[in-house]
């Protein structure tokens, strides 16, 4: 009997979302990752959909799925485009959550009903090294407080209308709103890796009031909040990096099939039957845990932990899935002609987005050591 059990309602989910991503994403999915581009086009076809705030409750405009649903419409979507896949993951976990959880009534009415129509919201990274004061520099005028400073990523910051933003003190952090109209904000296009489609971009603010009915999260729960959005988001990236994982292996599979050598099948051959069971495998651990951890947090059990091993493996099976289908296509894997170097940068970039390994272990044996 299979650990992971889909309602009728999530087979639904995982065939609707199979067909939406082989039909409408698919055949762009090249293209705008070569040019770079956020696909404003197939956003209004998600928004169109109700796509943009799966997790969003009804009473806001939202389609109000669980978690585990969630994973299932990330992981099709990713497996064709995972630029789209980060875009669904970043709306939902890193912005309509905290919105949902920790908002007041008045910023759920605002910023939920924007977000569940056709607005995207953006996420600034926090900065993981100290920043000179020049570039981080807050200033207290009254009641106000003033910033200066710049981010090097916001998720979605290509097309965003609205961001959060974590600002750290010595003292405490907090979470602001702010709409992309204020001034004194420039954002800039980011050239990155992978994902490029994803709509990364960097963030310069120049004398910016951060006001206080922008921060909805206040300064004596920020702490424990900032690793609660970063476990639930955590999920969401697992399921994209299982979506590239996959992908590749699908790609490699048929390519082991199609291609001969030697009057022979190179699927045949030990070499590439070993590297495709070691990426099965791989694949389905990661699955089970990142399911684990979308069912703990649906049935409202610890999942900080978990949440953290899933983001972990699934990375490193992303990435090594990537990595093995270029070996199995041989010198054609590297090529721009296929989609195998693609489905490797953006694994690496999954690796690195917003954690790292070294970090993401380090926190998983802080908390088996408390």
């Amino acid at each position: 009997m299979s650990l992971i059990k889909l309602n009728n309602e999530q087979k639904m989910i995982r065939d609707e979302f199979r067909k939406f991503a082989v039909s409408v994403i698919e055949p762009v999915a090249e293209d705008i990752e070569k040019k770079g581009i956020f696909p404003p086009a197939i956003v209004n076809k998600l928004a169109e959909l109700g796509l943009l705030g799966l997790i969003i409750p009804e009473q806001f405009g939202g389609v109000e799925l669980d978690l585990t649903s969630l994973c299932i419409a990330v992981e099709e979507i990713s497996k064709v485009c995972a630029s789209i896949g980060t875009v669904l993951v970043v709306n939902n976990c890193l912005v309509a959550y905290p919105i949902m959880k920790y908002g007041t009534e008045t910023f759920q009415e605002k910023y939920l009903n924007k977000l569940a129509e056709d607005e995207i919201g953006g996420f600034v990274c926090e900065p993981e090294i100290d920043l000179p004061e020049e570039q981080n520099d807050l200033k207290t005028e009254g009641d106000k407080i003033i910033f200066t400073g710049k981010r090097e990523f916001v998720l979605n910051g290509a097309a965003a209308d609205f961001f959060i933003m974590p600002v750290s003190t010595p003292e405490n952090t907090k979470y602001y709103i702010l709409e992309k109209s204020i001034n004194g904000i420039r954002l800039s296009p980011k050239n990155i890796l992978g994902l490029r489609a994803a709509g990364f971009a960097g963030i310069e603010f120049k004398d910016v009031e951060l006001l206080d009915e922008a921060c909805f999260i206040p300064d004596d729960k920020a702490g424990k909040i900032q690793s609660e959005i970063h476990d639930f988001a955590n999920i969401g990236f697992a399921a994209v990096s299982l979506g590239i994982a996959q992908a590749a292996l699908e790609t490699a599979i048929k390519y082991s099939k199609e291609r001969v050598q030697f009057d022979h099948q190179i699927g045949e051959y030990p070499a590439i039957r070993e590297m495709l069971a070691e990426m099965k495998m791989k694949i389905e651990a990661a699955r089970l845990l990142i399911y684990d951890a979308a069912s703990r947090f649906d049935n409202g059990e610890s999942f900080a932990q978990q949440s953290k091993i899933a983001r972990f493996t699934a990375a490193e099976t992303g990435f090594f899935c990537g990595l093995n289908a270029i070996q199995v296509h041989g010198g054609y894997g590297f090529m721009k002609d296929y989609p195998l170097e693609r489905y490797f940068r953006d694994a690496k970039v999954l690796q690195l987005l917003e954690t790292s390994p070294i970090m993401t272990k380090s926190q998983i044996a802080k908390e088996i050591l408390k």
